[in-house]
């Protein structure tokens, strides 16, 4: 024994005791337990490794996919599709009632058409947003899609008391007299 060590042996500084060691495991289970707790943190590293490679190839084929897709550009006039229909609508003779709720129809179906072709990877211009280039117009095809799953407004007899505009408006300035119009 040396004599620069002052301690005895078995013995740490500071008052610190040696951890009493755990009882050696017997069985299968208890092997497992031992390396479960001995290797904690490589068990760890490892199956975040593997979380990484996973979501890692993931992405990729994400990525990869988006490249394969197609887009195409097409433009749609919407305004003229509504504008038609209205007047369509207005000539049929209908209740104001029955317009309204002719007209939400309308506007679902044509709603659907076009978030059907969006679905399909499309990208829908509004025809007046197109300034130049060679874009094809399917404003046919979606009108043929939504009056396929609604019935085409049908111009029928006006209704007796309705009028036309200009009756209307020369009835009312025969009423009111045309001295309340601006420039008279």
């Amino acid at each position: 024994m040396h004599d620069d060590n002052p301690l005895p042996q078995g013995e740490l500084p500071l008052g610190l005791e040696v951890a009493p060691s755990r009882p050696v495991a017997t069985g299968k289970r208890g092997v497992l337990l031992a390396f479960l707790a001995n290797n904690h943190r490589q068990i760890l590293a490892m199956g975040l490794a593997g979380a990484c490679l996973l979501w890692g190839s993931w992405t990729t084929h994400k990525l990869l996919g988006l490249e394969q897709r197609v887009t195409t550009i097409r433009k749609v006039a919407l305004a003229d599709l509504v504008r038609d229909y209205v007047q369509g609508e207005a000539r049929s003779g209908a209740t104001p009632d029955q317009i309204t709720a002719e007209t939400g129809a309308y506007i679902k179906a044509l709603n659907l058409a076009v978030a059907r072709h969006a679905a399909q990877g499309e990208v829908l211009l509004l025809s007046n947003a197109v300034v130049a280039g060679d874009v094809p117009d399917i404003t046919p095809q979606v009108r043929d899609e939504v009056y396929a799953s609604l019935a085409k407004p049908q111009a029928g007899a006006a209704a007796p008391s309705a009028q036309s505009p200009a009756v209307q408006m020369r009835q009312f300035f025969d009423a009111k007299g045309a001295d309340h119009g601006s420039g008279k």
